[in-house]
């Protein structure tokens, strides 16, 4: 019962001064709005990568030669070549193996109605899609068969089709060119990952052997320049990827001590990668905004002795007709904390709506990214916790001071 009065006092004295409370409180509300803003939208980034990242396939190793960009030219005399894929696929350290992309890319130009598009030229195998997850959403993926024939088929991503065709379905049939050879469109399979993947650019794929025999230079026919390997569901990612760089260095005779010839990732170590930075950049962000609460904080106690020195003579009657010591205390403290809990609250709301609106900025922007908004009970409640305990922390010393008052020199203060 008497908490429940000392709240409500608490809040009388808040509507009666609201200019000064909310200056007062204007410190914990950029503090906790900015904690909340960046939990959250470090919450919200985590959920897009990972969704972005899963949906492109986690069970899955990257391989390829150490310092290789764009084209994945080598810079070394090791190279991947067909016979490799099929060791691989033989292996019997492997046998988790589901399936592999092995491809040779390359960077040139497309050319439809006049136009000329800058392209990364994927030539695979039919793997290629399951392995990454890429579903048509217009026509169809080249069959086995006629990626054996070295069919002029070509299949693009869905972004690059609506850019050049303006819709995916219209780019069904059509014919283009790369490099002086015609190619049939096919189909239309999703974007990669924020649209591009180890070599970015608008993405088309080819079967391997028309690679081969329209748009590879002839010192480069077997050459296989990027590896995606696909494992079974609860293989143990790191593990399977040790045997897999044993046997890579088995196949190409190489030393045990050569790690750096290629560059091999499994993309759950992207996952960690991604959510160690995230949560290193929201730890230093919130570090900073730890700051703003120590000022709020600390301005929170100059209004609480200043309050004491205005109540000074209410003090004193309170005290003359009875008021323990203990009850004044409690008083002061909880007024402190109703104070900072207010202001919490206040910038819980507009933490959350600032994030609210990002999101709807970015998905006004970048569409197809559809980004979640995210709420994070944990951020809130440690909000809520921080901010009263900010309170009653700075609270403590004015409200000390406040129960500490003579009640006869309290009367008599003018």
């Amino acid at each position: 019962m008497m908490l429940a009065t000392h709240i409500q006092t608490s809040i009388k004295q808040l509507l009666a001064n609201k200019g000064k409370a909310f200056l007062t409180m204007l410190g914990i509300i950029i503090g906790i709005g900015s904690v909340i803003m960046i939990m959250t939208l470090g919450e919200i980034a985590k959920q897009f990568l990972l969704s972005q990242i899963t949906q492109f396939g986690t069970n899955v190793v990257e391989i390829g030669i150490t310092g290789e960009l764009g084209p994945f030219q080598s810079q070394t005399d090791v190279y991947f070549t067909l016979d490799d894929i099929k060791a691989l696929e033989q292996s019997s350290l492997l046998t988790e193996i589901t399936g592999i992309s092995s491809a040779y890319t390359l960077s040139s130009t497309l050319e439809y109605a006049g136009d000329s598009h800058a392209v990364s030229v994927w030539g695979d195998t039919e793997a290629a899609f399951s392995v990454n997850n890429l579903n048509p959403v217009a026509g169809r993926v080249y069959t086995a068969a006629e990626a054996d024939r070295a069919d002029r088929s070509i299949v693009l991503t869905e972004r690059f089709a609506e850019e050049v065709f303006d819709t995916a379905i219209k780019a069904i049939g059509k014919t283009i060119r790369i490099n002086g050879t015609s190619f049939n469109v096919l189909g239309v399979v999703n974007d990669l990952p924020f649209g591009g993947g180890p070599i970015g650019g608008n993405y088309v794929f080819i079967p391997l052997k028309t690679a081969y025999a329209y748009l590879a230079p002839s010192e480069d026919v077997n050459k296989i320049t990027f590896i995606l390997v696909e494992f079974a569901e609860g293989t143990e990612p790191a593990g399977f990827q040790d045997r897999l760089l044993f046997e890579i260095k088995r196949i190409k005779h190489l030393d045990n001590d050569q790690d750096d010839v290629f560059f091999v990732a499994n993309r759950q170590q992207f996952l960690d990668i991604f959510d160690n930075v995230l949560l290193a950049i929201q730890l230093f962000v919130a570090a900073i905004a730890a700051i703003s609460l120590i000022v709020g904080g600390i301005g929170i106690m100059n209004i609480m002795l200043v309050t004491v020195k205005e109540r000074t003579k209410e003090i004193g009657l309170r005290k003359a007709v009875g008021a323990k010591n203990r009850s004044i205390l409690i008083q002061f403290l909880i007024e402190a904390a109703v104070l900072t809990t207010v202001g919490g609250i206040i910038g819980i709301v507009g933490g959350l709506g600032l994030c609210y609106l990002a999101v709807m900025v970015v998905n006004a922007v970048q569409p197809d990214w559809q980004i979640q908004f995210v709420l994070v009970p944990l951020a809130i409640g440690l909000a809520c916790g921080v901010s009263m305990l900010t309170g009653i922390g700075f609270g403590l010393y004015p409200a000390w001071k406040a129960s500490r008052l003579h009640p006869i020199e309290a009367l008599r203060y003018e």
